[in-house]
């Protein structure tokens, strides 16, 4: 067993949380039910990350991420020894996807969000 103080890692090693309750969040984040339109416009005002994150982009605490199909989906992600998670959904709330992973080694986080927002091949 190891012991890990996540305290270190502010946010990421301190929220008690799983995927349906980061669902909830961003669903009533997203249609409106949590701030006020100008508040949510202004965190969804999103600027270029240089090239440092490939197809996002970052607002006031919200990622914006293009899919390998094209659609833009928001939320964000994070992770810290031995856990990664991501929560993204449409910019209208009726779509999320939260997941997390118990290994920070295992990547493709990114690639399962694509997977969820693409249609298949041939649909």
């Amino acid at each position: 067993m190891t012991e890990l103080n996540p305290s270190w890692a502010g946010a990421a090693g301190e929220m008690i949380s799983n995927a349906a309750d980061l669902n909830r969040f961003f669903t009533a984040l997203f249609r409106g039910r949590l701030l006020p339109p100008a508040q949510l416009r202004q965190m969804t005002t999103a600027l270029s990350t240089e090239g440092n994150l490939p197809r996002q982009r970052y607002g006031l605490g919200l990622i914006e991420y293009e899919t390998t199909c094209g659609v833009k989906v928001w939320g964000h992600s994070g992770g810290i020894h031995g856990s990664t998670t991501q929560a993204f959904g449409t910019s209208d709330g009726r779509h999320m996807i939260t997941l997390n992973f118990n290994g920070d080694w295992v990547g493709g986080g990114k690639n399962v969000v694509s997977a969820e927002f693409c249609p298949p091949p041939g649909a």
